[in-house]
């Protein structure tokens, strides 16, 4: 096939992706624990799906579920900790859902709410923006560093740069793969990435170039010290930060910023990354947009609004070729929190809503 004929079949495949995007009930806040037709606060810090039927958020104003039909929302009234929810994982072995907020832990098990705090639970800090599991043990990331907690004995560790190379505590970020088996992964803020391998050794994964302000080398390790998304399947890994993209497949280090001559980033400032569930595509959400990135094919596609008019906007990338495309329908915003993938869906939360797409690659 001609490169001219595959970077036209390119662009049709991935406008088949967001071309379907439709905005999910942005209103006002609902009644707690109550069944609503809106979620609960337009901003949406989190997004787990356990099925196309079976969607958690978590906003400013509380967590909520999605059947299909309607949301279900929860509050501190319900036994929340915190009405703001940053993150949220699965136990893969009970199902339990775990919340991080800004006052704690909380497990939502068979209709009920456990909390963890500073005051009653080995967790070193309150404010928690990561939560995941990697069986026997969940993880916690706080801005005091990492709280590990055994549910089946009740123990908890704290990991931070008394017992690790951490150079800073704010840990922004976690990851470990959905069967809870493997490597556990950190994006921390001021000290990279950091692996807890599955037998307990840890690496600390820091940029070489040891200059804070700009990475000097490409491709040499995480892009830079400051660290705030990450993302894992089997042994592939994606990073965030404020200042682009990191890709590490246990031997090879790539970064990009919007100024490398093969990136197709709307920018580089970024909240959030996600991989499919076959480890193919990354969603990597940003301040300008959502993107997606095929590393096998070099395919980048930015859904965002249109700057000339009131839909949205598609931008591909692929072989040093940009091309644009409007679409009738624009994104809930472009400041994008979380990213999710179910089944053929996309969920996107950004801070001025939800949305979500049908997912053809």
């Amino acid at each position: 096939m001609s490169s001219c004929r595959h970077a036209h079949r390119t662009p049709r495949l991935a406008i088949s992706t967001l071309v379907l995007l439709h905005l999910l009930l942005m209103a006002g806040p609902a009644p707690a624990s109550r069944i609503s037709a809106t979620i609960p606060h337009r901003t949406v810090f989190a997004i787990k799906a356990l099925a196309e039927n079976d969607v958690w958020i978590g906003t400013e104003e509380g967590a909520a579920r999605f059947d299909g039909k309607a949301w279900t929302v929860y509050t501190t009234e319900d036994g929340l900790p915190h009405d703001v929810v940053t993150s949220i994982a699965v136990h893969p072995g009970d199902g339990a859902i775990w919340f991080g907020t800004f006052r704690g832990v909380g497990r939502f098990h068979q209709g009920r709410f456990q909390s963890f705090t500073t005051k009653n639970s080995g967790l070193v800090n309150d404010v928690v923006y990561g939560v995941t599991v990697t069986l026997p043990y969940v993880w916690v990331a706080t801005t005091n560093g990492i709280s590990r907690f055994n549910p089946q004995t009740g123990e908890w560790k704290t990991f931070n740069d008394t017992n690790t190379d951490m150079n800073e505590v704010w840990i922004y970020s976690c990851a470990s793969d959905p069967d809870g088996h493997g490597d556990t992964w950190f994006a921390i803020w001021g000290s990279g990435l950091m692996k807890v391998a599955a037998d307990g050794a840890i690496t600390v994964y820091q940029d070489p170039d040891d200059i804070f302000d700009v990475d000097v080398v490409r491709n040499d390790g995480p892009l830079h010290e400051i660290q705030v998304a990450v993302t894992k399947f089997r042994n592939v890994i994606y990073a965030g930060a404020y200042f682009g993209l990191t890709r590490y497949d246990g031997t090879t280090w790539n970064t990009w910023t919007v100024k490398d001559p093969d990136s197709g980033l709307p920018s580089d400032f970024i909240n959030t990354v996600k991989l499919s569930p076959d480890g193919r595509v990354v969603a990597i959400g940003t301040d300008k947009g959502l993107c997606l990135y095929d590393h096998a094919a070099g395919k980048w596609v930015t859904y965002q609004k249109d700057p000339r008019g009131p839909g949205g906007e598609l931008r591909f990338f692929q072989n040093g070729v940009w091309r644009t495309e409007s679409v009738p329908q624009a994104p809930a915003g472009d400041f994008i929190w979380a990213v999710e993938f179910v089944g053929d869906r996309i969920w996107v939360g950004t801070a001025s809503g939800l949305y979500t797409a049908r997912f053809s690659w």
